[in-house]
């Protein structure tokens, strides 16, 4: 699916960082030092954040929301749309997104819908909310977006656990103005607009997948039994399971490809593209990926290093991490997402009159 929906803009983007630090050479006591050095190599990823064991990806996502609205000073009363991306929502039901709108004091009008992806959820996240924008169905929509991955992984399964970390952000996109869905117009009316390319592959749903706790196969003494692969990974039926090589070559094959389709449909030249925000896997396969692209490694950061892999929010968390800091060229920005489903797709926006600050407790 490809589609450009106009007078469509992110007004700004709040990351929230849980305090707790997991530095992965403290695991070689548990995997081997040899071991955690070569995961270490191979991936990229130094540390990671891990959440507090009685905080949900609800309540960091409220922390990022509330931290947000107060420092842009955006009155509450006046979003009325609301989009939670997690694969750890609170509850099989209800929706956690609703919760959150009575949690942040939003109001009554305001729709409110959870997206269950992961790596790619940000977005369909973001499609969602300028969806509804651009239809007039809403003016302000937050995009809240976050997974406490460490609560799926099985402390045994090493491959997993020097990769993944929980981080949760917001963002803030769009307001309505003098009869346009639009803020701050940059130029023209016509260079707020943002397009998609989206893809999806049902055919690889088995490759990074829980396999037990939904309906087709519920949590059982069976689902529980702890068991070890090839590789000396340890994992029950209920913990999250990747097919680490797999989602490896997907990624090399398919999304260099969607991001060049986009870039052409949106009818830029790819040199002109100053920013690519893509999904933080891990170090390896960012700057495979990059160079798969064609374009420097100034234009397309990693910050997996600190962070390793946070899901839905390694995009949004990028932005905030790094353009906080530095300043880049982010009139033709390209954002990528991709991973469970599988699923992958990319964003063109325009991003140069984007507020991004700087992620709390860093």
């Amino acid at each position: 699916m490809k589609v450009i929906l106009n007078n469509v803009q992110v007004k700004a983007v709040a990351s929230w960082l849980p305090k707790n630090i997991l530095e992965m050479v403290s695991l070689g006591a548990e995997y081997g030092d040899t071991e955690v050095a070569n995961i270490m190599k191979a991936t990229g990823v130094e540390r990671a954040r891990i959440a507090d064991k009685d905080m949900c990806s609800s309540d960091m996502c409220q922390k990022a929301a509330e931290a947000l609205m107060e420092k842009d000073g955006i009155n509450k009363d006046e979003i009325d749309g609301l989009v939670f991306v997690s694969q750890t929502c609170d509850w099989i039901l209800p929706s956690t997104s609703i919760a959150l709108q009575d949690r942040l004091g939003l109001s009554k009008d305001t729709v409110c819908i959870d997206i269950h992806y992961g790596c790619s959820g940000f977005i369909y996240g973001l499609f969602q909310a300028a969806s509804w924008i651009t239809t007039g169905a809403c003016k302000n929509v937050l995009v809240l977006a976050g997974d406490t991955t460490s609560r799926m992984m099985n402390p045994n399964d090493k491959s997993l656990r020097m990769v993944f970390g929980d981080i949760f952000d917001l963002f803030l996109c769009i307001e309505y103005l003098e009869g346009k869905y639009t803020i701050s117009p940059l130029v023209t009316v016509g260079n707020t607009s943002m397009g998609f390319h989206i893809q999806s592959d049902g055919s690889g749903a088995d490759r990074l997948i829980v396999p037990a706790g939904g309906f087709r196969l519920p949590v059982s003494e069976e689902t529980s039994v702890l068991k070890w692969d090839e590789d000396k990974n340890g994992r029950t039926m209920n913990d999250l399971f990747m097919d680490g090589m797999a989602i490896f070559n997907f990624a090399i094959t398919e999304v260099h490809k969607n991001v060049n389709s986009l870039i052409e449909y949106m009818d830029w030249v790819k040199e002109d593209v100053g920013f690519y925000a893509l999904h933080q896997a891990n170090e390896f396969m960012v700057n495979y990926v990059r160079k798969k692209l064609k374009v420097a490694a100034e234009v397309a950061p990693a910050n997996c290093k600190d962070y390793g892999n946070t899901g839905p929010a390694t995009i949004p968390f990028l932005l905030s991490d790094v353009c906080s800091q530095k300043q880049y060229d982010l009139k033709k920005t390209i954002m990528c997402g991709f991973g469970v489903g599988l699923s992958w797709g990319s964003v063109a926006a325009d991003l140069s009159e984007t507020k991004f600050y700087e992620p709390i407790n860093k």
